[in-house]
């Protein structure tokens, strides 16, 4: 089976990393992968290493989260461009299944008959977006992966139950040495893209709390600007002056990163999924404080698995923090139980034979349904 991918970045994100998590299982079926992306970014490179061929998307970069009148502009000249390049691939190429990695791709299915998945990594807002996703479903042969029951509840409404699926992201092994959560100072950090849906100025505001009541805390920013504009960036850069704040940039090696801290902190907005962050903490065994926002509620049970802040505010953030800071025994508790729960609901390997159980069942019947 020839399967196109299509995705909207080309840079590490959350949903390109699932995505480069899918292709060994790809590959061990004995399909054929190409991957379709705007720009040089690591999922070109890593596809090239992989022997996985890469066809350019005609796609400018866009500002992330609410769009500007210049985006939309931008978007009516690629729009077409990129409906008309992804059908050439699939016509050269002779694609059986299309595999949609991100909404702002969606529009390039418009008109195309060919069976189609889409990966619902995040909420789409309400909105000319919303209602072009919508419809491009609606009229489309598609059937939906959605990374949490948050992001089902968005296309349930268009699609119905039989072509909304959940499955949760899947991690690999993150296990390193034993943890020890006695040792002074305690390091807590944030992972992820700096944007304002991932809650970094939050995070820095808890840290100047935390620091103005004294303790032996360091708090580190593991992450950097990719989809969105420098102003947020420069703000909590500004933010953290005079805070014991470290920016240690982007890391390739979350495993390491994770290991080096002892409390994982997700102040995240209501648009996130099922932010893969909070598995691979339960994978490396680092306790997690998060807003109870997005998808996050269905992989954290609070006082078992993880620390949810009674509201999401940096105030509850920092009391949060501090108690865990002051409870070494709870937190090697939180440390057990999330590590049993990524071991449980959370592995990389049924989260691929998931997807591609689901490929192929969909290819299948749609096959049938062209030949009746």
């Amino acid at each position: 089976m020839n399967i196109l991918f299509l995705d909207q970045f080309s840079d590490p994100g959350g949903a390109q990393l699932c995505l480069m998590d899918l292709m060994p299982e790809i590959v061990r079926r004995g399909w054929r992968p190409r991957i379709m992306a705007p720009g040089a970014g690591e999922l070109v490179r890593w596809s090239g290493r992989a022997g996985i061929p890469v066809d350019p998307m005609p796609l400018r970069a866009y500002s992330n989260g609410r769009k500007a009148v210049r985006d939309f502009l931008r978007f009516s000249v690629d729009g077409p461009r990129m409906v008309a390049a992804v059908r050439r691939v699939i016509r050269r190429e002779r694609v059986d299944l299309v595999y949609v990695n991100g909404p702002r791709v969606l529009p390039a299915m418009v008109g195309v008959r060919c069976p189609m998945v889409f990966h619902a990594h995040s909420r789409v807002r309400a909105g000319y977006a919303r209602r072009l996703v919508e419809w491009t479903l609606r009229t489309g042969n598609a059937t939906v992966i959605a990374a949490s029951r948050y992001i089902a509840e968005n296309h349930l409404p268009v699609l119905g139950s039989r072509k909304v699926q959940v499955i949760y992201n899947g991690i690999g092994d993150f296990e390193g040495p034993a943890r020890r959560f006695h040792r002074r100072p305690v390091r807590v950090g944030i992972v992820g893209r700096i944007a304002v849906e991932k809650g970094q100025m939050d995070f820095v505001r808890a840290a100047r709390q935390i620091a103005e009541t004294g303790g032996d805390v360091e708090f580190f920013v593991y992450g950097e600007r990719l989809f969105a504009g420098a102003g947020y960036d420069a703000q909590v850069r500004a933010l953290a002056l005079n805070a014991p704040v470290t920016f240690c940039g982007w890391t390739n090696d979350v495993a390491e990163a994770l290991q080096r801290m002892e409390i994982l902190a997700v102040p995240s907005g209501p648009d996130e999924a099922a932010t893969r962050v909070v598995m691979e903490a339960f994978s490396a065994g680092t306790p997690v404080v998060a807003y109870r926002s997005g998808g996050i509620p269905e992989l954290v049970e609070h006082g078992r698995t993880g620390i949810l802040t009674e509201t999401p505010d940096f105030a509850a953030l920092a009391n949060s923090i501090r108690i865990l800071i002051g409870d070494p025994g709870l937190m090697e508790r939180l440390s057990a139980a999330g590590r049993k729960e990524w071991q449980q609901r959370f592995r990389v390997e049924p989260f691929r034979k998931g997807v591609c159980d689901l490929i192929q069942n969909w290819a299948r019947s749609a096959t049938s349904m062209r030949r009746g």
